[in-house]
């Protein structure tokens, strides 16, 4: 009889064992659906999330986050957030602060570093993850790119500023025009006058080779005033850009610069007045050969399609990239680009850029300057799709 009673308590034993092993195995397949889940929820976030251990190290970066500092979460788990970011980076203290304080912090108007070294205007907002007795797991930062914000801000701001501009040149260089034309008259008249002393034609031949450069000047700001209206109607980038090619072909062989073209067929038309964009396309392939003066090199001259193009308004785009190996751009630099009279090159007259941002800003485009020091420089032109009568791409 106990031997009947020990068989039916094993296999009672058996069969509780039996009903445990299952439970557990629906429960590991519960938490990996649910930490499937989570995870799935994290990288179909927009905005970047970084989670961190109560001692401020990374264990985990979502897919946003990955795009947007350039590391890879087994690059940066177990590291603390301090060695990843550093200052003048906010992202540690704001993370300090936050677990010290028990309390969410932001910062609206930070900045880090990616892992390229790209310099990156964000939003931070740090967050306390706590259990059910209020105990610290730890913190969550989301970030947000606001560098495109800040761009399109400054292209506003800059528009508005050349567009003053634009306005105080128009005045200026309809007052400074009939007395350069006086003061170029009355110095050839006083060469033509018998018995002038030789020796003084060379002062008059300065005096008229510094009108003849203040005209350009003025030539220049009457460009820049947009005094022109545009002779809109669809072209074609590509024969556009070629055109601005073949004309300083021969300034390009003369310097050593190679060109290569990658147009893309299927561009579609735009709607601009040719003549001006021939003249940005012109302005742009010059500087770029300028880059390389003495040293040659390529110049890399690139058309595609944008769909979607934030610098237009959210239109489809032709996009325009002109990209020469050149020293580069200091970052000081770049950010005088398109400000009137600025200038780097000797005799220059700091019109150039500013006149051709004017130009696509005319057309509903924009311009973009990227560059890297001992890499060369890319100017990007977007301008916007022609457009039929019902609003669709033409």
């Amino acid at each position: 009889m106990k031997t009947v009673d020990g068989e039916t308590e094993k296999a009672r034993w058996l069969e509780q064992v039996a009903s445990l092993e299952e439970a557990n195995t629906e429960l590991s397949a519960a938490l990996q659906e649910l930490r499937a889940y989570y995870e799935d929820l994290l990288s179909s976030l927009q905005d970047s999330v970084i989670i961190l251990d109560p001692e401020g190290r990374i264990v985990l970066l979502n897919q946003a986050a990955e795009e947007l500092t350039g590391f890879s979460g087994s690059q940066v788990a177990g590291r603390p957030v301090g060695d990843i970011f550093p200052p003048p980076a906010p992202l540690a203290s704001l993370v300090a602060k936050t677990a010290d304080q028990g309390r969410s912090h932001a910062d609206f108007d930070a900045t880090m570093t990616r892992a390229d070294g790209t310099r990156l205007y964000v939003s931070a907002v740090a967050s306390l993850v706590s259990n059910p007795r209020g105990e610290s797991r730890g913190v969550v930062l989301v970030l947000r790119d606001l560098s495109r914000v800040r761009d399109l801000e400054e292209q506003v701001r800059r528009s508005e500023r050349l567009a003053g501009l634009g306005v105080l040149a128009a005045g200026v260089a309809h007052e400074v025009r009939n007395p350069l034309v006086g003061v170029r008259a009355a110095a050839q008249l006083m060469e033509r006058e018998p018995g002038f002393p030789t020796h003084l034609q060379e002062f008059t031949g300065i005096i008229i080779r510094q009108v003849d450069r203040l005209n350009r000047i003025v030539d220049g700001l009457l460009a820049f005033a947009g005094g022109r209206p545009l002779r809109r109607r669809p072209c074609n980038v590509n024969q556009i850009v070629d055109e601005a090619l073949r004309l300083e072909e021969s300034a390009l062989q003369a310097g050593g610069v190679g060109v290569v073209r990658k147009y893309d067929p299927e561009v579609p038309v735009v709607a601009g007045d040719p003549d001006r964009l021939l003249q940005v396309f012109l302005n742009l392939v010059r500087n770029g050969a300028e880059a390389m003066a003495g040293a040659g090199g390529e110049l890399a001259v690139r058309t595609r399609f944008e769909r979607l193009a934030p610098q237009c308004g959210g239109r489809a785009a032709a996009v325009v990239e002109i990209r020469d190996r050149g020293p580069g751009i200091p970052p000081e630099v770049q950010q005088q680009l398109f400000n009137p009279f600025f200038t780097t090159k000797d005799g220059g007259t700091g019109l150039g850029l500013p006149i051709s941002m004017r130009i696509v800003e005319e057309h509903g485009g924009a311009v973009e300057v990227q560059s890297q020091m001992g890499q060369g420089t890319t100017f990007r032109v977007l301008l916007p799709l022609a457009m039929d009568d019902q609003g669709t791409r033409a």
